[in-house]
């Protein structure tokens, strides 16, 4: 019996299941042929335990994979928005003496950005202020209504027109983001850009 345990256990990869029987039926010959054949049955068959390596491993790898993939969505909106909001800020700059810039700009941005919901979308114009390291303060402000496109056909800072040339002229995007797992989220936030031209 021990014989024939350990050449269960020692049995190569790539032995045959002709040499494997044949090594049983030798065996067989011998008193107690059953219970050795009953015991080779437990030791020699690893038939199943790839599937249960397989059942056990699997939802943590489609966890992971499903984590990279939402996240990845985050990250190619936020890539998206970001080039959107940087071109829209030089035709902005190009905007002076047209009757709303901001809705002309807002326009380029929801055209460079078609994987992005404009009902989920708030953008804000900064006109006028001081640009400080390309920081806006003062100025005045139009729009940061969640998707409503912005209009500044109001008069601008001391009752001039809206946009005069070398004014500072700001951009600032927000889009939410949700990062979820197997279809549940876990996780929301908030993506932002920023963008600061002068008016040409």
């Amino acid at each position: 019996m021990k014989d024939t345990y350990y050449s269960c256990l020692n049995a190569s990869a790539d032995e045959s299941p002709r040499e494997f029987k044949s090594v049983s039926s030798r065996k067989s010959t011998k008193k107690g042929s059953k219970s050795i054949r009953i015991r080779s049955l437990f030791v020699c068959r690893e038939h199943g335990g790839s599937l249960v390596e397989m059942a056990l491993v699997l939802p943590i790898i489609m966890t992971m994979l499903t984590g990279i993939f939402s996240f990845s969505v985050a990250l190619y909106q936020k890539l998206q928005l970001a080039e959107a909001v940087s071109n829209a800020g030089r035709v902005m700059a190009q905007e002076r003496g047209d009757t709303d810039p901001c809705a002309t700009t807002a326009s380029a941005i929801y055209a460079a950005a078609p994987a992005l919901s404009k009902s989920n979308l708030t953008l804000t114009f900064t006109l006028g202020g001081t640009n400080s390291s390309g920081t806006i303060s003062g100025g005045t402000a139009y729009g940061g209504t969640k998707g409503t496109a912005p209009t500044c056909t109001a008069a601008g800072n001391g009752g001039a027109s809206a946009m005069q040339a070398g004014w500072p002229a700001q951009i600032q995007a927000t889009y939410p983001c949700t990062l979820g797992i197997y279809g549940l989220s876990f996780a929301s936030c908030n993506l932002g850009t920023l963008e600061a031209e002068v008016v040409q």
